[in-house]
Order: C-alpha cells, then structure tokens, then sequence
C-alpha cells in the first residue's frame, strides 16, 4: 500500500508533492513515529546540521565506551578508536561498520553506539543484507565476549546473566535494525506516492490540454460550417444581383458593398479559424493538486467527449433539414436521399452528414458557379454514403436565379428520407469565379475528414475526370 486514509499531500519545495502521514496510536508512541517519518529528517542530509550531529553521535559513543568503569586504559583505547571508525564509516559501509564494531561495543551499558549503527544499516541496505548483518553482528561480539577481559564479569556470573544478557542486547540491536528498515520503507512509499501523484497530475494536465484542442477543433468546425457557408451565400447572391442585367446602377453598389463585406468577413473568420486550429503546446511541467489527486477533466471535456465533440444536440441539424439546405445552396442538379424511413441513424451521424454536405454545395457554389451538381446520402451496407458531385463550371454566364424565398422553413414538412430533387442554377456563371474563391477558409475539408473520422469513418475528395470536383464521406449509422 503506498497511502493511507488520511493522508494529505503537501506542495514539496521542488513542485513536487509528497505525502504526509498523520500520527496515529498511542501518545507514548507519538515522539518516535513522528521521528521515523521520512520527511523529518530532509533537512539533515547536507550541511552543517548535519556535520553537528555527526560528531555529536561520535562524541556521546566514544564518551561511552571511555566512562566504562570495566573497561583498562588499553582497551578503552581500542574500544574508542573502534567507535569512532564504526560511526564515521557508517554510511558508506552500514553492515560491515556495525559488525567491525562488535568486539568494541557488543555489551556496553546503553548499547547507545550499535543500535545507531545498525539503525543506519537497515535504513540503507536490504532487507536480507541486514538479516545476515544481525547474525554477523551478535557472532562477533559473543566472541568478544570470550577474548576481551573487560567482559570477563559476564561469564563469571553465571549462564543465566550472559544469556540474560546477550538476549536483551540482540533484541534490542533487532529493533534498531527493524525501525532504520521501517524508515526507508516510509521514504520509498512516499517516493513512490510523489511519483505517483506527478503521474497523475500529468495526466490530467494531458487530458485537459487534449480536452481543450478537441473544443477548439470542434468550435472551428461549428464556425466554419454554419458562418462561412451562410456568407458564402450571401456573397453570390449579391455579386449574381450585382450582374443582373436590367439593375440600377445604386442597386449594382450596395450589391457590390454586401459582397465585399462577405469577402472581407471570410478573411477575418479565417484568421479566426487558423489560430483557433494553432496546436497548443503540450504541458510540461504541470502544477500539483495540493487537495486531491483524482484527475477531474474541464466540464467541456465531459460535456463533449474526446471523439463526439457534443455533435449530439437536441437542436443539431439533422436528415429532414437536407431539403432546406439544398434550396438555399441554390445549386442545379439533383439531391437524392435513399435512407429507409424506419432506419434510425444516431443524431451525431445525422449531423455530420448535415455538415459535409453542406461543405459539399458550398464549394461547389464557390468554385464552381453555375455547375450541375449532383448531391445524396444513401445508406450502404451499415454505413451512410454522403457524397456531392460537381462539373466543370459553365463557360458563359448563366441565367440568373430566384433567392430562396424569406422566412423558409427549416423543417420541411415532406418525408425527407427518400426524396428527389431539383433546381436551377445560380446567377453567377463563370463571370463570378474569379470572386469567389477569395472566400475559402481553407478549413472546410480539413472539418470534413475530422468529423467523419471521429465517427471512425472516413473521407476523400478530389477532381474527377470531366473536370468537375468530387467529395464523399462514409459514415457509421450508430456513433
């Protein structure tokens, strides 16, 4: 288990978050589970705080072995020199410091010295290299207990005090030993809890940053296909009544002021559209939660999604709207839709047929005026095959047509799901071609192949042999 109930994470002085553990038990065991926690003793690892309690552990161990009133001169001399080799080589060489040190502090009065060295070995070594330390540890200094003089009394006062003894010793040396263990224990949990909780921070970071481009793709999208469609319109309208013969001439200039306006909107929504499709740069050093480590997307996220982009809406345009999106485009040419009426077709897959066909009209409009066009939506196999069809544009201009009529529902009251159409071709002809290819955003079929693949289907487009233009798109009923 990495952490536990209770836990709060705390901002780290690196950005990092770590883990503090509230103290729990009994109050006598207070003091020492607060002095085992891995985070007490950060501050001690370098500089002189540390230098200080070095050479006061030196100090207090050497101090110890000298004040021993069985110990000689000689061998207090030993004993000392030992110490203080054992204590300063403790870190580099844990278990082979505390079992040098056997003979010279095996059984002295406090046991102050091995249990800080044998707490030093298993902070930093293995569990089983400790284990095998202990061992080595209580061999060496029961023998000493057989060679050194000082420790003679021991023998001499029976089997029962030496076992007494040496059973007090090496249970205590044990749980020096075992709370060194438990600290490095600790510090590697709370490593792993800080890496675990920079995973996730990232992670989120991640999905919020993925969360974001999704909207912006999907607000470009929206954009491109409901406003520039709608003044391309507007622009061969106005630029077809400008050619109208028969017009005056005040009519001709505010014709021709609501078509430069168009064109002068489609080059502004295209900067729009180019910086809302700019790629963010991805996080890199995401902030840590301080509360919570649970990653929580944006509520656009979660209301959209990574792949529907909130297509789905009650209000989306859907199949029965082609009809009204086909007189308003203004096209010549035919549509045709051959959907079954008891077919049901998700609303997302309705609205990004809507969408591409109404990408579709529009260049053809744009690129092509006055072309014959041939527009549908079939249904192939469990798939929706939307594809728009244009011919060259004409070589002279042709006949000017009626504006769709004001006010034009946008819920037509005939089944759409098989219908057949007609109309006739725009006022615009060839005369108008060199106008209106100024109004591409250069995003439409870019939103073609996105909405199609995130309904895992896909798109093509291209000319085709008569010099017209062709787009299809196959779609998945069911998103």
């Amino acid at each position: 288990m990495i952490g536990c109930v209770g836990d709060t994470v705390t901002a780290g002085t690196d950005g990092v978050p770590f883990v503090r553990t509230p103290v729990r038990g009994p109050a006598g065991w207070a003091g020492l589970t607060r002095w085992a926690s891995p985070n007490r003793w950060d501050g001690w690892r370098r500089g002189p705080a540390r230098v200080a309690l070095e050479v006061a552990v030196v100090l207090v161990c050497a101090a110890e072995v000298l004040a021993w009133e069985h110990a000689t001169v000689n061998s207090s001399f030993i004993i000392a020199s030992l110490t203080v080799l054992a204590v300063i080589a403790r870190y580099r060489w844990p278990v082979a410091a505390a079992v040098v040190a056997g003979p010279a502090l095996g059984w002295t009065a406090l046991l102050l010295t091995p249990l800080v060295l044998l707490f030093t070995a298993g902070q930093r070594e293995r569990r089983d290299v400790v284990v095998v330390g202990l061992v080595a540890w209580t061999v060496v200094s029961s023998a000493a207990l057989m060679t050194f003089q000082d420790y003679r009394y021991l023998v001499d006062d029976g089997p029962l005090r030496l076992v007494t003894d040496m059973a007090a010793a090496v249970a205590m040396s044990a749980g020096a030993a075992g709370l060194g263990r438990l600290v490095r224990t600790r510090r590697e949990q709370a490593a792993a809890l800080r890496e675990l909780v920079a995973g996730r921070a990232r992670e989120q970071a991640l999905a919020e940053h993925a969360a974001r481009a999704d909207e912006r793709a999907h607000l470009a999208r929206e954009m491109h296909d409901v406003v520039a469609s709608q003044v391309t319109l507007i622009a061969v309208q106005a630029a077809g009544l400008r050619m109208t013969p028969g017009v005056d001439e005040r009519t001709r200039q505010i014709a021709e002021t609501i078509r430069a306006a168009a064109s002068q909107t489609t080059r502004e929504l295209r900067e729009v559209l180019t910086e809302l499709r700019r790629p963010e740069a991805a996080p890199s050093a995401p902030a840590a939660s301080t509360a919570s480590t649970s990653v929580v997307l944006p509520p656009s996220a979660m209301a959209h999604g990574v792949t529907t982009q909130g297509a789905a809406r009650a209000s989306s345009p859907c199949l029965r709207a082609l009809d009204t999106l086909w007189a308003s485009a203004g096209c010549a040419g035919q549509l045709v839709v051959n959907v079954p009426d008891t077919l049901t077709v998700a609303e997302p897959v309705q609205h990004a047929a809507y969408r591409i066909l109404q990408e579709g009209l529009t260049n053809a409009v744009r690129y092509a005026p006055g072309a014959v066009v041939r527009a549908g939506i079939e249904l192939v196999a469990s798939t929706l095959v939307v594809s728009v069809v244009n011919g060259p544009a004409p070589a002279g201009p042709a006949a000017p047509a009626a504006p769709a009529a004001a006010g034009a529902s946008t819920e037509p009251e005939s089944d759409l799901h098989s219908t057949t159409g007609t109309t006739t071709a725009t006022a615009t002809g060839t005369a108008l071609a060199s106008d209106l290819p100024s109004l591409s955003t250069g995003n439409g079929l870019a939103g073609v192949r996105e909405r199609a693949e995130s309904l895992r289907g896909h798109a093509s487009w291209g000319p085709t042999d008569d010099g017209g233009y062709q787009l299809t798109a196959v779609l998945p009923i069911s998103s």
